[in-house]
């Protein structure tokens, strides 16, 4: 028997994106040290899902890999920084990526198509739940910096990892490509 797998749904940029955004990460690690996270790759998370039995991953692919070949690929705009609060004890700070119409209305139509009911806040994480102290060191730095990036939204990535194995390590499942099909009635 299969055991269960966690499912994470992603965006992922050119290498170029990657590549800046791992500069900041480095630069970040020079002022505060090392932080959790900081060899991550960069890329847009989209949703999560856990505890998925093995059966039911593979037909539920099918379906979603039908809706989104319906949808046209979209231009991705970032621009400059923001941050996220936890409460008093934590910030993420992240590359902003622009949700202006169109992009406000194909990510829309894209939880849509994935059955997605809350709405998300596409961005690229640089640094997450940084301590306060943290925080202050590095946030005027990336409020004055100007960053700005465009790519073309193919795909999406689908990463996978046993639940309750030891190493929680990702590893690609399947990429499905955005396409110009017409929806079935």
């Amino acid at each position: 028997m299969e055991s269960y797998k966690d499912f994470l749904m992603i965006i992922s940029p050119p290498d170029e994106v990657i590549k800046q955004i791992s500069k900041y990460k480095r630069a970040s690690a020079n002022k505060i040290g090392p932080f959790k996270g900081m060899h991550s790759i960069a890329h847009i998370s989209i949703t999560y899902q856990q505890r998925c039995k093995p059966f039911m991953a593979d037909p539920f692919m099918a379906r979603l890999e039908n809706k989104l070949q319906t949808m046209q690929p979209a231009e991705i705009y970032i621009k400059n920084f923001k941050f996220f609060t936890h409460g008093t004890v934590g910030f993420t700070i992240y590359a902003e990526v622009n949700v202006m119409p169109p992009n406000h209305n194909w990510f829309k139509l894209l939880r849509k198509q994935m059955g997605i009911t809350i709405t998300i806040v596409p961005h690229i994480t640089v640094l997450k739940n940084i301590p306060p102290s943290a925080f202050k060191k590095l946030w005027p730095y990336f409020e004055n910096s100007q960053y700005e990036a465009t790519f073309k939204a193919n795909s999406l990535t689908i990463l996978w990892r046993e639940t309750f194995a030891e190493q929680h390590e990702w590893r690609p499942y399947k990429e499905l490509f955005f396409g110009n099909r017409l929806m079935p009635f």
